[in-house]
């Protein structure tokens, strides 16, 4: 039985132009990756190779050191340089540069497959932090930490396709085409954490996709349940999907693990399965490209290190001038002024927006205290209270509060009438705290 969160918005879906685009190959391969040593958000990993090198396909080019995961590299040829490149979080960052030989020469080192019944706790973590898995959607936190915390204090595994960002289907199409993938993976992970459930949660409106599974389900017994909800954002976000799936809320401050939860993005648990079923580290993943200045919106399958503009390439390129582009979604995507910057692992979108499609941005007038922004935010925050402490100064007042909790959603931003920054409003305020003082 599903259950609901408070709050929410409904933006307009937008994915009809990519919904029936199966995962393809890039019309043409990339002549060069730049791959980033930061590809989590612990921080950047070490490199193990150095410019000159011959290098394989899914060889090991960084390690982690005191933060970081393992990194591969995700096409056979030679390192050429390291040296800094964009970033698609903004900014730039070191990404070791190879030259792409065009053969994807196997690394010989890669690991064996292992069958399903012989999977293990132990095993299981040994080979997610080998392939280098981070959370593929949101926080790129390491995967095998996640589960390691999780095992044996968890009664649900959570597989998250609720895609609910505008515009993005790559989940969907990699949960409609992988489905048996994704179930078997599943259904390993949650025994070997000791859940006594696994739940893949969808939205209603992906009619194929659920129809896909229940058929797979019932031929085959899977022990995996299925979970479909009304399209609703932030459904996506780990605290919301938790109290839908289960009715459990997550304290403040807590964490899924509180809600006895732990919570898989799709992409994710179909690269957990590559690792333990192929022997695979992450070196492609599944993006889409999409938006109305596009000229033929897709669903990409491509590797790591591969520049954004390769990607719109493929797409046909820009039939008219985007006034956005960004990656992940219009709600809490991140604005690019150049495409430059690679797919990194956790990007599953380049979007590309005319003048017409982009809402306008906040204009700074006045609040009309209507109160939508306190009724749609699914954290219980008031944003228009914060902004009146943020302008008043006053840091006891704007303490109560509890910014911390802000998961930077958009969704005051995207309800309010008077078009106020309120999101960046919300991170102004956190930031203050965080810096302490007396005066904001």
């Amino acid at each position: 039985m599903a259950h609901t969160f408070f709050g929410g918005v409904f933006p307009a879906t937008r994915k009809e132009s990519t919904r029936r685009k199966p995962l393809a190959q890039l019309s043409q391969p990339p002549r060069e990756v730049a791959i980033p040593l930061l590809m989590c958000s612990d921080g950047p990993s070490v490199p193990v190779v150095r410019p000159g090198d011959p290098v394989s396909l899914g060889q090991v080019i960084a390690r982690r050191g005191d933060c970081g995961v393992a990194i591969h590299a995700s096409v056979s040829g030679r390192v050429t340089a390291i040296q800094d490149r964009p970033h698609p979080w903004g900014g730039s960052s070191p990404a070791i540069l190879i030259e792409n030989d065009g053969q994807n020469t196997p690394c010989p080192q890669r690991p064996q497959p292992v069958e399903a019944q012989n999977v293990e706790l132990p095993l299981l973590l040994e080979r997610v932090q080998a392939a280098g898995i981070v959370g593929m959607r949101g926080e790129a936190a390491p995967t095998w930490e996640k589960l390691a915390r999780a095992a044996g204090r968890v009664d649900t595994l959570i597989v998250n396709v609720a895609e609910c960002e505008p515009y993005v289907t790559a989940d969907y199409r990699l949960l409609l085409e992988r489905s048996e993938k994704i179930l078997l993976g599943a259904s390993v992970v949650a025994r070997c954490l000791g859940a006594q459930r696994a739940v893949i949660v969808t939205e209603g409106d992906k009619l194929r996709a659920v129809e896909s599974l229940e058929r797979r389900l019932l031929r085959r017994g899977h022990s995996v349940q299925l979970c479909t909800v009304r399209t609703r954002y932030p459904l996506g976000a780990e605290k919301q999907i938790i109290q839908t799936v289960t009715g459990r809320e997550v304290p403040p401050g807590g964490s899924a693990l509180d809600a006895s939860c732990v919570v898989l993005n799709v992409a994710t648990l179909y690269a957990v399965q590559d690792a333990l079923f192929r022997g695979r580290p992450l070196t492609h993943r599944a993006v889409t490209v999409t938006g109305g200045a596009v000229t033929r919106p897709r669903n990409l399958w491509v590797p790591i290190g591969t520049p954004l503009r390769i990607l719109l390439e493929s797409a046909g390129g820009l039939r008219e001038e985007a006034d956005l582009m960004l990656t992940g979604g219009p709600m809490m995507g991140v604005a690019l002024e150049e495409l430059d910057a690679p797919v990194i692992k956790d990007t599953n979108s380049l979007i590309c927006l005319t003048a017409g499609e982009r809402k306008p941005g906040g204009s700074g007038t006045t609040c009309i205290r209507c109160g939508k922004c306190v009724s749609c935010c699914p954290m219980h925050l008031a944003p228009v209270f914060v902004r009146q402490a943020l302008e008043a100064g006053d840091r006891e007042r704007l303490a109560k509060y509890r910014v911390e909790d802000c998961i930077s959603c958009g969704c005051c931003s995207f309800i309010c009438p008077a078009q106020l920054p309120l999101v960046e409003t919300m991170i102004w305020a956190r930031a203050a705290l965080e810096e302490g003082g007396d005066r904001l």
